[in-house]
């Protein structure tokens, strides 16, 4: 079931991305995605009113031609969420925003880095290691960042599911390990 919803979320996440290609809209669909389920997740009751097949479809159409007016959604998102509604689809919104996103950031030449460190990274910090993977991998860099005291000190930056390992408590460990194994092989 799990590899069925991915196809679906992929397939509405494809087709909504192309008409943005076409339409020279692909930021505007971001937006309004990004806005929509930031205020769904916001208002609880309206994720869950969006997604309930015992509420008619016309009840669902008219919230989000009220929402199109307050979050100044584009005709084409309206369009788009309006056939999610048809379909009863509406609760694949959060993993077709995901799908939407990579498509986007591909689109974009836009990676995504998660740069975790023992405390808050200074504005210098994160500039430096921007400018450090955009001239590595030739790509638009947007970093998120993150505090783990656990680490110590150094970075574990994440780069497309690869992590680079620079924390003080991975070196310690390895240091540790390597004289573990050093006194076994030595009988120390």
């Amino acid at each position: 079931m799990h590899l069925q919803n991915n196809r679906i979320s992929k397939r509405y996440a494809a087709a909504l991305f192309e008409i943005a290609v076409n339409s020279g809209i692909v930021e505007v669909i971001f937006n309004d995605l990004n806005n929509l389920i930031s205020f769904c997740y916001d208002n609880i009751c309206l994720k869950d009113f969006l997604s309930q097949t015992y509420i008619g479809k016309n009840e669902r159409f008219e919230v989000i031609d009220l929402l199109k007016r307050e979050l100044s959604l584009s005709a084409y998102f309206i369009n788009f969420i309006h056939l999610l509604i048809e379909n009863e689809r509406t609760g694949y919104l959060p993993k077709i925003f995901d799908e939407y996103s990579a498509l986007r950031d591909n689109f974009l030449n836009i990676l995504r880095v998660n740069v975790i460190s023992a405390k808050r990274l200074e504005p210098e910090e994160k500039s430096k290691i921007k400018n450090i993977v955009e001239k590595a991998l030739n790509k638009t860099v947007a970093i998120s960042a993150e505090v783990d005291e656990k680490i110590i000190g150094g970075y574990i930056i994440n780069i497309e599911n690869i992590l680079y390992d620079g924390s003080v408590k991975t070196q310690a460990d390895n240091f540790y390990n390597y004289l573990k194994q050093g006194a076994f092989i030595y009988g120390d």
